[in-house]
């Protein structure tokens, strides 16, 4: 049987791990972000004549912590809000959809068959009906007759039968 002053102890050990680590982490981060800040070279490209000097300022700090790999120079980066900087992209037109009448085909979602009130329920696209019964309309489809097997429908001069 495990003893509960045993595992209240491992409990705490975790818990003070786990916030030794984040400590550890958040100095880290910090010293980054101070190596960062307080060099004095200017970290945009543009700004500077040899480009390839801050790209080795920046290969120590990367080296020193993965988390600054992202701020490596690269000339194809841009600045989001210079809006000088902005490319015109050429515009491609693309082709409108053609719009093609299409023959919904019903299909018999569902059907309750009994001698008193034989109900049936059909989708026509991606939409569905209500319980239909014997006359009943959806979609221009009206429902002719209820079999224990079959439905008939209509619309129209169209008549097909659903099956099961």
């Amino acid at each position: 049987m495990a003893n509960p002053q045993h595992d209240k102890k491992y409990y705490l050990v975790g818990i003070g791990v786990m916030l030794l680590v984040v400590l550890l982490l958040g100095m880290r981060s910090k010293q980054t972000m101070n190596a960062v800040l307080a060099d004095k070279t200017p970290l945009v490209a543009e700004t500077v004549q040899h480009t390839q000097l801050v790209k080795e300022e920046l290969k120590g700090v990367t080296m020193r912590d993965s988390m600054v790999v992202t701020a490596v120079l690269d000339a194809k980066l841009r600045d989001p809000f210079d809006p000088g900087q902005q490319t015109q992209r050429p515009h491609k037109s693309v082709p409108k959809p053609r719009h093609v009448a299409r023959f919904l085909r019903p299909l018999l979602a569902g059907l309750i068959f009994d001698d008193v009130s034989p109900t049936v329920q059909i989708t026509v696209g991606s939409e569905r009906s209500d319980w239909l019964r014997a006359g009943d309309r959806f979609k221009g489809w009206q429902v002719a007759e209820i079999d224990a097997k079959s439905v008939k429908i209509k619309k129209g001069k169209k008549e097909m039968g659903l099956c099961t």
